[in-house]
């Protein structure tokens, strides 16, 4: 009897390996694979691949993309904007900061995705923005108390309706 459970259990591994080397001749071109194989290249570098910058402010600047800074911000925010527009801030790594991962005033069409924050005051701040929208960023360890310590805060929008509603923040993780 222990004998052909021995076999049983033998040929059901060789089953299961042979099943498997069926799937494993999945073209990935055509495949579930090839989708899975894309994301993944498309997603790790700007990841692992951080360049180190010193805190970034700059006032009056447009049309600019800020994409994959490591920035340790110390006793200033890590990025401060001041009457910018058409900014994108992308794939970055915003640490270290007793003030916030980013500061927005006066500022318009300011995009701020993709970017791990951590050990700030608050996340994204934005005062007097429009047109400002905060998505699928990573953050953690927001250390700040009343106005700070949110992931992202809209401060004084003002009457205009039309200009609270320009500004978004969606898909913003805490960690």
């Amino acid at each position: 009897m222990r004998g052909s459970v021995v076999l049983t259990l033998a040929l059901v591994s060789v089953i299961s390996v042979s099943s498997c080397k069926k799937d494993a001749q999945v073209n990935p071109e055509n495949g579930p694979v090839g989708i899975a194989i894309s994301k993944v290249a498309a997603i790790s570098p700007s990841k692992s691949n951080y360049k180190v910058s010193q805190p970034i402010s700059l006032n009056g600047a447009h049309d600019i993309t800020i994409s994959g800074d490591s920035i340790s911000g110390g006793a200033v925010s890590c990025i401060s904007l001041v009457n910018c527009y058409n900014v994108h801030i992308t794939h970055c790594k915003l640490v270290n900061s007793s003030s916030f991962g980013v500061s927005l005033s006066g500022c318009a069409n300011v995009v701020v995705d993709d970017s791990n924050i951590a050990n700030v005051l608050a996340g994204v701040h934005s005062f007097n923005g429009r047109s400002i929208n905060v998505m699928n960023n990573k953050m953690s360890n927001l250390l700040g108390t009343q106005q700070g310590g949110t992931m992202v805060e809209f401060e004084n929008l003002g009457n205009d309706v039309k200009d609270a509603g320009s500004n978004s923040a969606v898909n913003n993780q805490v960690q």
